[in-house]
Order: structure tokens, then sequence, then C-alpha cells
């Protein structure tokens, strides 16, 4: 029986085309408000904060949630169980009840904010993630910069959409951005991205050739790629889920 029902919900994901999506499927996705975390960047150690674990959720749940708007709401403890699968990158989940995240993410505000705040309390005093901000430069030479950016430029061309952005900041202070759009321009690039600070936008990021840095409101900074292991998982997930 269990069987039987997995195959019937992994038939329905290949009709819908949830299984099927293709590159530029998945960014206009990304581009749409009721896909994102229904909240802002919050809590942490600290108050400090949770960008880098928001943003990673926030690209889990564009890759791995299904929704079920005409079946009852979840438990919370039902609640809870899905929003860890996100966190693990483990499965494809359904949430019932909701057509979509972000309406989700707000009644469950305070359930996914915990599931952050020790999320990175575990990367940070377990995983040791904390290095990571530590590492890069707020600014580099202008020729350093632009093999920077080409460099990005190529992952973006050759990976999945919705790359993790570390953004270092002068300090020991860095942020975290989703990059779901990146164009060459006669100047540079132009980048579009989602800002955990401002989750409901997509924040345009210009890059110029010669610059040492780029901007994002009053802050200078220098984008590094990271996470890559959050996408291969998810990747797993997706191929266990749709038999591909």
């Amino acid at each position: 029986m269990v069987f039987s029902f997995l195959v019937l919900g992994v038939a329905s994901a290949r009709a819908d085309g949830f299984c099927t999506r293709t590159k530029a499927e998945l960014t206009e996705a990304f581009e749409l408000p009721d896909n994102r975390l229904g909240f802002r960047n919050s809590g942490g150690i600290g108050n400090g904060g949770v960008c880098w674990w928001h943003s990673r959720l926030q690209r889990s749940s564009l890759y791995l949630a299904r929704y079920a708007p005409t079946k009852p709401r979840p438990t919370y403890g039902e609640a809870q169980e899905l929003v860890r699968s996100l966190v693990y990158f483990t499965r494809v989940i359904e949430i019932p009840g909701y057509s979509n995240f972000q309406s989700f993410s707000e009644d469950y505000r305070e359930l996914i904010q915990s599931e952050l705040n020790t999320w990175q309390i575990r990367d940070g005093f377990i995983a040791q993630q904390w290095i990571r901000g530590l590492s890069g430069k707020s600014s580099l030479p202008a020729n350093q910069l632009q093999s920077h950016m080409e460099t990005i430029y190529e992952r973006f061309q050759t990976s999945e959409p919705g790359l993790w952005l570390m953004v270092q900041i002068k300090g020991i202070t860095s942020h975290a951005l989703i990059l779901i759009g990146m164009t060459r321009t006669e100047q540079g690039f132009q980048l579009r991205v989602i800002d955990s600070n401002r989750p409901m936008e997509t924040r345009i990021l210009d890059y110029h050739i010669g610059d040492e840095s780029l901007e994002l409101g009053d802050m200078s900074f220098v984008p590094y790629l990271g996470f890559k292991r959050d996408q291969v998982l998810i990747d797993r997930a997706l191929q266990a889920y749709c038999g591909v």
C-alpha cells in the first residue's frame, strides 16, 4: 500500500511538471514572492540574524517542497518534521493545507525561526562553519575582482538556479544572498538576488569592470560561492523522489 502511494505521488509529480522543471522554470519560480520565506532575517546568536540559513532554507524549499492546499493543515509536530526535512535536504515534502511557501512560513514563523536558530548553532559550534564567515575579503584589486566575477558567472551558467553567495563585508561581518540571475553587460555584470533582509524583493546589483567591490545598500562587499554541497543533497533527494 505504501509503495502504491509512492508510485502515485511520483506519477502526479511528473504529470504536474514538478520532476521536469527546466532551469528557466526554476528561475521563474525563484522570482515569485509566493515562493519566498514569509519573514525577514532575524533571531540567531546575539540576535545577529540567521541570514546564511534563511537563504539555505529558501533554496531548499524551492526545490523540495510541493503543496496540497485541499488537505488539512499540518499539526505543529508535522510541520516541524516537514521543515527539518528541508533543513537537512533529505526528501521532497508535501505541505498540506497550503498552496505556497510564503503562507506556510508566515503561519509557522516561530517554528521555522527556532529551527533556523538551531541550524546556526549546529553549524557554528559543531561543524565550525563560523570560520567561513572570517574568510574572504570585502574588496579586491580591480583585476582580481574582474576575474572573480567571471568565475562566478561561469559557475552560474553551468549550475542549477539559486547559487548561495556569502557577502563578505569589512571586518568579521558577513551576509548571504541567493543568486537567481546574472547577465553580462557592456560595463560588467548585473545580478538578481534574494536578500533575506528583504525577502519579498528581487534586488539588483551592478558590477562594473574596474570596481573593487559591489554595493548592497550601504554595504561594500565581495561575493563568494558557498554551501555547494547543499545542491548536491537537493539533487539527490529529487533523484530519489522522481526516479531519474
